[in-house]
C-alpha cells in the first residue's frame, strides 16, 4: 500500500505492480437458525442467573452492570441496557463499535455530507443523533473515561463487557450522552494468572493474531497486557489503476493493516485501596474504498483514478484509584485520550474527472478528571453518589481541496485552508441517590449541573478559477473567532419495584442535553456562528424478568423522547437582515421519538440457547424550516430504521467425552432508512433495508476452541449508507457497503 501523506504528493498514484488476488476457502457449517421465544411464567427460587440476549454467561452467573456508576444486578438496573460479556462479544464475533448495528436494538448511526469516512460517524440511539452537525449524541466511555468522538472505531480488546444505555444518561455520563451512552468496561489483572492466544483467517485473506496475558507480579501488583494484529485485503477492488497501465484485473480497494495493544497495572496494596493503570493504543494504515462504490452499479468496484493510504491512530489512558474509607468509597479517574486521522481520497471517485483531491485531517485530544464519593446509608437503604468532573477538549480539523476538474466551477476551485481549532472546557456537579421503601419499592433521583466554554477558531482561504471571466478568478480569505458558554441541567428520577428477586418492573424520567458548538465547515467567516445545547425529554416504562431458574428472561422497555432547541440544518440572516440570508446550523427544531424494545432469551433444555431483540423507533420533526424556507414537519429522520431485529440460536452437545460441538445461527434485520440530510448540497437518498444470517459451529475442548465461520450466508448486497460528491450539477452518489459472503476460521487457547 502507497501512502502519500502531504498536499504536494498527490499526484502521485499508487498503482501496485503486482495484483492481489483473495482465496475463497470452502467451509461446510449446517445451518441452525430458531425463532425466539418470549413469555412470561411464574418464577423458579433456585438459581441466581439472569441475561438478556446477549448477555449470556456460560457458567449461568448474575450478571452485574455499571450502568449507574456502582455495581448491581442488571435486572435492578431502571435503564434499558444491553450487556454483553467479553465471552458473548467473541462468540457472536462483535470486534468493534461499528459492529453493534444490527445487533443491538434501536441502535444505528449517521454520517455527514463532509466525509464518506470514518472520521464523521456517530452513533444513533431511539432516533437520538441523527443529525450530526456537531457533538455527537451518544457517548462513548472507555474505562470511566469519556471519548470525545466515535470516529476511530474503538476496538473491544480484552473487554470485560460492553454496555449499551439506551435513553439520557446525563445525570452519571454527563454531556452529550442525550440519545445514551457505549460503556466499555476494560478487565482487571488480579490474583489469578490467565493467558489466551487466538488466531483467525477468511475469504478476503484477513488474517488476525491476538494474545493477552494477565497476572500477578508480587502479592499486591498485577498486570495485564494485550496484542491484537489485522491484515487484510479488503472486499472492495478497483479495476481503473491496471487499467490505466495497460493490465488486467483489478487491485484491492480497502486493504488495511492494523496494530492494537493495551497495558494494565494494578496495585492493591490494602484490602481498601485499589489503584490502576491503563494504556492502550490503536495504528491503523490504509484504504478506506473511498469515496464508495458508484451507486446503482450493484457490484464492489471502486472507480477511483488514484488511491492514498489513510491513516487513523488513537491512544490514550486512565489513572483509576478506588479508596474505601468506611463510610463510603472514593473514586478519582483520570483520563487523557489523543486520536488522529488522516483521509485523502479521490472526490469524484472516477477517472472521467481527473485530479480532483479532497484531504481531510483531524487531531482531537481531551483530558478529564472525575471525583465522586459514593456509599450506603440508613441500615443499607440509600445508595448515594456525589461527584464533581472536569474536563478540557481540543478539536483541530484541517481541510483542503484542490478540484481542477468538476461541472460547478469549470475553471475548478482550490481550497487551500478550510481549518477550525475548537476549543471546549468545562465542569460538572452531581448526585444520585436511591432510597429502597418496603423492600421492594426504590425511589432514584440524579441531579447534575454543568457548564462549558467554546471557543472556534477558523482560517479560510481559496479560489474559484476564471469564476469572474476567462483568466478572471475569484479569491477570498479571512479569519474569525467565536464563543459560546453555556449551563445544562440534567436531572433524572425513576421508581422500580421489585415483584420478586427475578421480576422488576420501573418507570423512569430523564433529561438529555447535547452540546452546543460550532459548524465543523463554515463557507465564509460569517458563518462561524454558534449553535447553542439540545435538549430530550425522556420518558420511559420497562420491565425486567429471569424466570424458571434462568431458563427464560426479558427486558423490555416503552418510551417517549421530545426534543427541544434542535440542532439543524437553516436559515440565519445576519444582523437580523433579510437580504442577507446563510446557511447555519441552529437551533430551529422540535422532534418526537417514541418506540420499544423488547430482548428475551430462552434456554428451554440444557445446551440450548435461543434469543431474540427487536427494536422499533418512529422519530419525526414536529418543527422545523430548512435552508431554503421549506417546512419539515412531519418527516422521519434521517439514519433511522423504524425496526432493528435480531435472533439467534446456540446448541453445545458432546460428541466425545472430551469434545462439544456447538452450532449457532444467527439472523439480523434493518429497515429502511433515508441517508442524507437533504439540506443544501447534502441530498437525502433512500436507502433499503436489509437482512443478514451468520452460522458458525465451534469444537470446544478445554483449553482450546476452533470455530469455523460463515457471515452473510445467503451473499446479500447491502448498502448502509450514500455519501453524494457535492460541486458537481448533478447528484454523484456513492454506496458504502457492508461485505459480501465471508468464510473463515478461528482457533483461540487460553491457559
Amino acid at each position: 500500500m502507497k501512502n502519500y501523506q502531504n498536499i504536494s504528493d498527490f499526484s502521485r498514484k499508487s498503482v501496485p505492480t503486482k495484483i492481489s488476488k483473495t482465496t475463497l476457502l470452502s467451509l461446510m457449517v449446517p445451518l441452525f437458525t430458531l425463532t425466539s421465544v418470549a413469555a412470561m411464567g411464574q418464577e423458579a427460587d433456585t438459581v441466581d442467573a439472569e441475561s438478556t440476549s446477549d448477555t449470556w454467561v456460560p457458567d449461568g452467573n448474575a450478571i452485574t452492570v455499571t450502568a449507574r456508576k456502582r455495581e448491581e444486578r442488571l435486572i435492578d438496573v431502571p435503564i434499558s441496557v444491553t450487556a454483553l460479556s467479553g465471552e458473548a462479544l467473541e462468540a457472536r464475533q462483535i470486534n468493534d463499535v461499528t459492529s453493534l448495528v444490527g445487533k443491538t436494538p434501536s441502535l444505528y448511526s449517521s454520517s455527514n455530507l463532509l466525509s464518506p469516512g470514518k472520521d464523521f460517524i456517530n452513533l444513533v440511539i431511539r432516533g437520538i443523533g441523527a443529525q450530526s452537525a456537531g457533538t455527537p449524541a451518544v457517548a462513548t466511555i472507555v474505562d470511566g473515561v469519556y471519548v470525545p468522538a466515535l470516529s476511530f472505531d474503538i476496538g473491544f480488546m480484552d473487554v470485560e463487557r460492553v454496555e449499551v444505555l439506551r435513553g439520557p444518561q446525563g445525570t452519571l455520563f454527563g454531556r452529550n450522552t442525550e440519545g445514551g451512552a457505549l460503556n466499555i468496561v476494560l478487565r482487571r489483572p488480579d490474583e489469578f494468572a490467565r493467558g489466551k492466544v487466538a488466531l483467525s483467517y477468511d475469504t478476503f485473506n484477513t488474517v488476525r493474531a491476538q494474545a493477552a496475558l494477565s497476572g500477578p507480579l508480587a502479592d499486591t501488583i498485577f498486570a495485564a497486557a494485550s496484542l491484537d494484529f489485522e491484515n487484510s485485503d479488503g472486499y472492495l477492488d478497483n479495476p481503473v489503476l491496471p487499467a490505466q497501465n495497460g493490465l488486467s484485473g483489478t487491485v484491492p480497494a480497502d486493504d488495511f493493516r492494523k496494530f492494537s495493544g493495551r497495558l494494565a497495572l494494578r496495585f492493591k496494596p490494602t484490602d481498601t485501596l485499589d489503584i490502576n493503570v491503563t494504556i492502550d493504543g490503536s495504528d491503523r494504515k490504509g484504504l478506506d474504498g473511498l469515496p464508495g462504490v458508484p451507486r446503482g452499479c450493484d457490484c464492489y468496484d471502486v472507480r477511483s483514478e488514484f488511491q492514498i493510504d489513510a491513516r487513523y491512530k488513537n491512544y490514550g489512558g486512565a489513572l483509576t484509584v478506588d479508596w474505601d474509607l468506611g463510610f463510603g468509597e472514593l473514586t478519582s479517574i483520570t483520563g487523557y485520550r489523543k486520536v488522529t486521522s488522516s483521509l485523502p481520497f479521490d472526490f469524484d471517485g472516477s477517472p472521467e474527472f481527473t485530479d480532483n483531491v479532497h484531504d481531510l485531517q483531524t487531531r482531537q485530544s481531551t483530558f478529564s478528571e472525575e471525583l465522586r464519593l459514593a456509599g450506603t446509608s440508613f441500615d443499607d437503604q440509600f445508595d448515594w453518589i456525589i461527584g464533581g468532573y472536569l474536563f478540557r477538549e481540543k478539536h483541530l480539523q484541517l481541510r483542503r481541496y484542490d478540484l481542477r476538474n468538476i461541472l460547478q466551477f469549470p475553471g475548478g476551485i482550490t481550497v487551500f485552508n478550510q481549518d477550525q481549532d475548537l476549543k471546549r472546557d468545562g465542569w460538572a456537579l452531581f448526585a444520585d441517590g436511591t432510597y429502597t421503601l418496603f423492600d421492594k419499592l426504590d425511589l432514584n433521583v440524579g441531579v447534575r449541573y454543568g457548564r462549558e466554554t467554546a471557543k472556534s477558531d477558523i482560517v479560510l482561504d481559496f479560489v474559484i478559477y476564471d469564476l469572474l471571466g476567462p483568466g478572471l478568478d475569484y479569491a477570498a480569505a479571512g479569519m474569525a473567532t467565536g464563543k459560546l458558554t453555556e449551563d445544562s441541567f440534567t436531572p433524572s428520577a425513576s421508581l422500580t419495584y421489585r415483584w420478586s428477586r427475578y421480576f422488576s418492573t420501573y418507570a423512569r424520567y430523564a433529561r438529555g442535553f447535547r452540546a452546543g458548538g460550532f459548524p465543523l465547515a463554515p463557507a465564509d467567516t460569517a458563518t462561524n456562528l454558534p449553535f447553542h445545547g439540545e435538549k430530550t425529554e425522556n420518558f420511559e416504562l420497562g420491565a425486567k424478568a429471569n424466570l424458571f431458574g434462568g431458563m427464560l428472561s426479558f427486558d423490555a422497555a416503552l418510551y417517549l423522547i421530545n426534543l427541544t432547541n434542535q440542532q439543524v440544518s437553516s436559515i440565519l440572516f445576519l444582523n437580523g437582515d433579510p437580504d442577507l440570508p446563510v446557511a447555519a446550523v441552529v437551533n430551529a427544531g422540535k422532534s418526537r421519538s417514541k418506540g420499544f424494545e423488547f430482548s428475551s432469551t430462552v434456554r428451554p433444555v440444557n445446551g440450548l440457547t435461543l434469543s431474540a431483540d427487536v427494536g422499533y423507533v418512529q422519530a419525526k420533526y414536529r418543527e422545523y424550516i430548512d435552508t431554503v424556507g421549506a417546512s419539515r414537519a412531519g418527516e422521519r429522520f434521517p439514519f433511522v430504521p423504524e425496526w432493528t431485529v435480531n435472533a439467534s440460536a446456540t446448541y453445545r452437545f458432546p460428541v466425545t467425552d472430551a469434545i462439544d460441538l456447538e452450532l449457532f445461527g444467527s439472523y439480523r434485520y434493518v429497515s429502511d432508512i433515508l441517508s442524507g440530510s437533504g439540506v443544501d448540497i447534502d441530498v437525502q437518498f433512500p436507502v433499503k433495508g436489509y437482512s443478514i444470517g451468520d452460522i458458525r459451529a465451534s469444537l470446544i475442548s478445554d483449553p482450546w476452541k476452533l470455530d469455523f465461520f460463515v457471515d452473510n450466508v445467503t451473499d446479500n448486497y447491502v448498502e448502509t449508507r450514500v455519501w453524494n460528491a457535492f460541486f458537481f450539477l448533478e447528484p454523484r452518489p456513492f454506496s458504502v457497503l457492508l461485505p459480501p459472503r465471508r468464510a473463515g476460521v478461528r482457533f483461540s487457547y487460553q491457559f
